[in-house]
C-alpha cells in the first residue's frame, strides 16, 4: 500500500492525488525490463511476451530450436468454447434496468455444480456455501467511487454474476473488485473459499473479460485491448497478443483463438508456434467446441478451416451464415445485387387509353355554341394534362432504378453445396439447433406484383409497395438437409423447430385483433417427409412459446397484462403467472414462478411446480434464484426506498434466513 508523502494517508495503487489532503503524488518510474533475445530470430524483446513480435515463434527460455507446431487435440465437449466473461460497466447496465428477468434455461451453464450463493450487501459481494462459517464478505472495495447506490447495484445483478466464477472443484472463487467506470474494467481477484483466513490474490487490474481453465490453473483475460494469460500456480502472467477484438479459449486453457483489430485471425497453442489462420476476416461465424473447426467470411467468400488442414472454400458472394453444425453442415445465404427500373414493377393500366389522346383545340369565341364546346374542351384538356403528367411519370419510372438484392439459400453438407431456393427472404425463418432442418419463406416468382400506374402518386411509393407485394407473395417451406417441401400455409405465424429437428410447430387460425390462436405440430421424418398437421393445443398466447429442457413446450393461455395461465406440454401449471418470472430448471425438472405479482409493490407469491404438484414457497417475495440442486434463494420484505431485503433459502421443505439488508442476489453462471 502506498502512502501520501504529505499526510501519510494510505493510497490506492496508481493514485495521482491524495484523497485526504489533495496533494499530488509523484510518479514512480518503473525500471525498464531487461531485454531477452528470441532464440529463433535473435531479435530483442521483453520477458512478458509469449511470442516473438518479429517472427511470431514462442519464447521458450534458452531453447535454441523452434518447437514443432502441435496439432490441437480433438475432444468432445458439451460446452461451448469460452469467449471470456464480459463485465460491462455498471453505469451503462443501469440504463437497461434488468431486474429479475430470468431466461428459460437450466440453473447452471457450466463450472462447478457446487451449490453456493453470491449477493450484494453494504455495496460489497458476499458468499455463502450454507455452512456454519458463512456468509462471508468477498470484495473489499467493489465500486471504485461513490456514484453508485443500491439501485444501481440491484439492476446490475446479471452483469456481476457474469463476472464471478467458481472453479470446477468448487474451491476457488474468481470475482471482480474495484469496478471502474465505462470501459475501465475491474480488478480481478481469486480466493480459496474453503480457507476463510487466506487473503484474496489479485490477478490484474483494468480487466474487461476473462476465462478460467477447467483446472483453474490458467486465467486468460483481456486488459484494455491486450490479451494475457496468468499462470496461477506460478503467479506469473504472459502477454499473448495486442489489439484484440475477440477471443476463444479451450477448456484446458492451452489453445487460444483470437481476432485482432486488423481482422487477422490467429491460433496459439501453449509451447508451440502462433499460427496465422487468415487475414481480412469480415465475420467469424462459427467456432466448434474444441476450436478445431472454424467458419468465416473473407472478401464475401465463405471458408471452412479444420485443424491441421488447409482452408476450404465453400462459396463466394456470401451474405451471411444462417446456422452451422459440428458435423460441418451449414445453411448460408448468397446475395446478388441488381438494379431494376421502377417501371418493371408497375402495370401501366393507362397505356392504351393515353396512346389515343391528343391535345384538344379550344373552340373559337365567335362560335355560337362556344359555352357548351368550351366546357367539353376543358374536360378533354384536363384528361390530356393528366396524360402528359403520366408520360412524365413514366419517364421517371424508367430512369429511376431500385437497388434489389436477390438472396439464395444454400446448404453445405461438409463436401458439396446445394441451392435450396434463389428467392429466400429474411423475413421469417427458424432452424433446429442439433440437426440441419430449417423453415423459411421464399418469394413466389411466378406471381405478378401488379402495382397499377394509376394507384401511384410518386416514385417514392414504389419501393415500399414492391417490398410489401413481394412479402405478401412469399410462401412457407421447410428443408431437411437440402430437401425442401412447401407447407402451403398462408396465415400461419410463429414457426419454430425442436432442437432434434423432428417436430415443427406454428400458430394458425388467429382471430383478427387477438393475440391467441391454435398451436399446431407437424412430425418430420429423417428423410424430410412431413406428416399431417395436428392441433397441439388451442387458444395459445402467440408471443411467448418456448422449448425448454428436452424439447418440452412451455406457453401461456388467457394472457393479459403480462400474466396468464402457464402450461407445459398441455399440462396446466398455474394461473395468474407473471410472464417475466418463469424459470425452468432442467436439472431438477421443475418450474419456479410468481403469481399475484404486484408491479407497484414489486413482490408476489413465489411458487414451484414439480412432479405434477405446485407448492407455495413464500408470499411477498421480491426476487429469487434457483440453485443447481433445486433449492431456491429469495429476497423477502424488500424495501423499495432503500433497495434491500432479507435473504432466505428454501430447501424444498423448510426456509432458513441467510442474511438481512441484502440488495440483490447475484445469479450464478
Amino acid at each position: 500500500m502506498l502512502t501520501c508523502p504529505n499526510c501519510h494517508a494510505s493510497l490506492e495503487d496508481g493514485a495521482r492525488f491524495c484523497d485526504s489532503c489533495g496533494a499530488q503524488i509523484p510518479t514512480v518510474q518503473a525500471p525498464e525490463p531487461k531485454p531477452i533475445y528470441c532464440p529463433h530470430c535473435g531479435k530483442p524483446t521483453t520477458p512478458e511476451n509469449l511470442f516473438c513480435p518479429e517472427c511470431g515463434k514462442p519464447l521458450n527460455g534458452t531453447d535454441t530450436k523452434p518447437s514443432p507446431t502441435p496439432k490441437i487435440e480433438e475432444k468432445k465437449s458439451k460446452k461451448r468454447p469460452k469467449t471470456g466473461v464480459i463485465l460491462a460497466v455498471l453505469g451503462v447496465v443501469v440504463v437497461a434496468a434488468l431486474v429479475c428477468v430470468f431466461v428459460f434455461s437450466g440453473s447452471s451453464t457450466g463450472g462447478s455444480s457446487k451449490n453456493y450463493a453470491l449477493y450484494i450487501k453494504d455495496k460489497e459481494i458476499y458468499y455463502t456455501g450454507f455452512s456454519k462459517n458463512d456468509p462471508r464478505q468477498v470484495t473489499s472495495n467493489l465500486l471504485d467511487g461513490d456514484n453508485f447506490d443500491n439501485y444501481d447495484l440491484a439492476v446490475s445483478t446479471n452483469v456481476l454474476g457474469a463476472a464471478c466464477q467458481l472453479s470446477e472443484d468448487g474451491s476457488l472463487l474468481f470475482f471482480p473488485d474495484r469496478v471502474g467506470y465505462y470501459d475501465d474494467g475491474f480488478s480481478l481477484y481469486y480466493r480459496n473459499i474453503k480457507k476463510q483466513k487466506e487473503e484474496a490474490v489479485k490477478i490484474d487490474s483494468d480487466i474487461l473479460s476473462y476465462s478460467v481453465s477447467k483446472d483453474a490453473s490458467a486465467i486468460t483475460y483481456l486488459k484494455n485491448d491486450t490479451l494475457y494469460q496468468y499462470d496461477r500456480k506460478k503467479d506469473d502472467k504472459q502477454k499473448v497478443a495486442s489489439d484484440i477484438q475477440r477471443y476463444f479459449v479451450s477448456d484446458d486453457g492451452k489453445t487460444i483463438l483470437y481476432l485482432n483489430s486488423e481482422n487477422v485471425l490467429y491460433c496459439t497453442v501453449r509451447g508451440g508456434d502462433r499460427e496465422k489462420i487468415d487475414s481480412d476476416i469480415a465475420s467469424l461465424d462459427y467456432v466448434s467446441e474444441d476450436l478445431s473447426l472454424l467458419l468465416y467470411i473473407k472478401d464475401g467468400t465463405l471458408y471452412q478451416k479444420k485443424n491441421g488442414k488447409d482452408k476450404v472454400k465453400i462459396s463466394s458472394d456470401v451474405e451471411s451464415v444462417i446456422t452451422s453444425y459440428d458435423s460441418g453442415e451449414v445453411y448460408y445465404v448468397k446475395a446478388d445485387a441488381v438494379e431494376v427500373p421502377l417501371m418493371d414493377y408497375v402495370y401501366d393500366d393507362k397505356k392504351e387509353a393515353d396512346a389515343s389522346l391528343t391535345e384538344p383545340k379550344a373552340p373559337s369565341w365567335s362560335d355560337p355554341d362556344y359555352d357548351a364546346k368550351y366546357e367539353v374542351y376543358e374536360q378533354e384538356y384536363e384528361e390530356y394534362r393528366a396524360k402528359v403528367n403520366r408520360d412524365s411519370f413514366r419517364e421517371s419510372l424508367e430512369s429511376q432504378k431500385i437497388q434489389q438484392k436477390n438472396y439464395t439459400l444454400c446448404y453445405y453438407d461438409g463436401e458439396e453445396t446445394t441451392t435450396i431456393t434463389d428467392s429466400f427472404t429474411y423475413s421469417s425463418y427458424a432452424y433446429a439447433t442439433d440437426k440441419p432442418v430449417i423453415t423459411y419463406t421464399a418469394y413466389d416468382q411466378s406471381d405478378d406484383i401488379g402495382i397499377k400506374l394509376s394507384d401511384l402518386e410518386g416514385t417514392y411509393e414504389v419501393n415500399d409497395m414492391v417490398t410489401e407485394a413481394l412479402y405478401s407473395a412469399a410462401e412457407r417451406y421447410i428443408s431437411v438437409g437440402s430437401t425442401a417441401t412447401s407447407l402451403d400455409l398462408e396465415e400461419a405465424m410463429g414457426f419454430f423447430i425442436s432442437s432434434d429437428g423432428k417436430k415443427l410447430y406454428y400458430l394458425d387460425e388467429i382471430p383478427e385483433g387477438k393475440d391467441y390462436g391454435e398451436l399446431y405440430q407437424v412430425n418430420i421424418s429423417s428423410s424430410g417427409e412431413l406428416e399431417a398437421p395436428e392441433v397441439y393445443d388451442t387458444d395459445v398466447y402467440t408471443d411467448s412459446i418456448h422449448l425448454v429442457g428436452d424439447d418440452k413446450l412451455l406457453y401461456f393461455k388467457d394472457y393479459k397484462n403480462d400474466k396468464g395461465e402457464l402450461y407445459i406440454d398441455k399440462e396446466k401449471i398455474d394461473y395468474d403467472v407473471d410472464l417475466y418470472s418463469v424459470h425452468y430448471d432442467k436439472n431438477n425438472d421443475c418450474i419456479t414462478y410468481f403469481i399475484d405479482w404486484s408491479s407497484d409493490k414489486s413482490y408476489g407469491t413465489l411458487k414451484v411446480f414439480h412432479k405434477k404438484e405446485a407448492k407455495k414457497i413464500a408470499d411477498d417475495v421480491h426476487s429469487y434464484f434457483s440453485l443447481p440442486n433445486g433449492n431456491i434463494l429469495y429476497l423477502y420484505d424488500y424495501s423499495q426506498k432503500y433497495y434491500h431485503g432479507d435473504l432466505y433459502l428454501w430447501d424444498k421443505k423448510d426456509t432458513e434466513k441467510i442474511d438481512d439488508s441484502v440488495v440483490c442476489i447475484i445469479p450464478v453462471y
